[in-house]
């Protein structure tokens, strides 16, 4: 029986959760098996999740630090509060974006993810980061326009905060180390 009543649950969920999604009219790449998004959309996320929290996490196939702090960012799963949402910043026509996908998925089927809108971002990655980080920013954050960042929104759509290289003194080994002192206080 709690079997059947766990499954229904999770069910439910799901469904709640792609109503939010639908709430948002987030639209479907054409390119790629993966919704568009942009700030706007991103905002629309955090506000309709189910948590209080959703923490967005930019990754390109090529960065080798995304991809290693990636399990680190997994493990913000364990906290109940937040949810996760990948943003690939490569082109969506871009060939190396399935590299990224698959990458996602071998690491959780579970994670949802987006590409960065061509229409609005352009399809040169340097740029597309550039611009998107810039947005997303919030003022009393620095900009720096480096990848594997967690932009970190709560409910309300207020954007709390931008990781930057910065924040982990520079050095890949001290990222779980900015994980507890940045983001872990403001997510309690």
């Amino acid at each position: 029986m709690k079997f059947i009543i766990s499954i229904l649950l999770f069910i439910i969920a799901m469904n709640i959760n792609a109503q939010n999604y639908d709430t948002c009219k987030i639209q479907k790449s054409e390119a790629i098996n993966a919704q568009k998004i942009d700030k706007n959309e991103l905002i629309c996320i955090a506000k309709n999740s189910e948590k209080p929290f959703t923490v967005f996490y930019t990754l390109t196939s090529w960065c080798a630090p995304c991809r290693e702090h990636f399990p680190d960012i997994l493990e913000l799963n364990k906290t109940g509060k937040v949810n996760l949402y990948v943003v690939l910043v490569e082109s969506e026509k871009d060939k190396r974006i399935v590299n990224a996908i698959n990458f996602i998925k071998s690491k959780s089927e579970n994670i949802k993810f987006g590409v960065l809108k061509d229409e609005f971002y352009g399809t040169n990655t340097g740029k597309r980061n550039k611009k998107f980080v810039t947005e997303i920013t919030p003022k009393n954050n620095e900009v720096i326009d480096g990848y594997g960042k967690l932009i970190l929104v709560d409910k309300s759509g207020k954007i709390l905060y931008t990781t930057s290289w910065k924040d982990y003194e520079g050095d890949s080994k001290n990222y779980k180390k900015m994980l507890n002192n940045k983001i872990l206080p403001l997510i309690k």
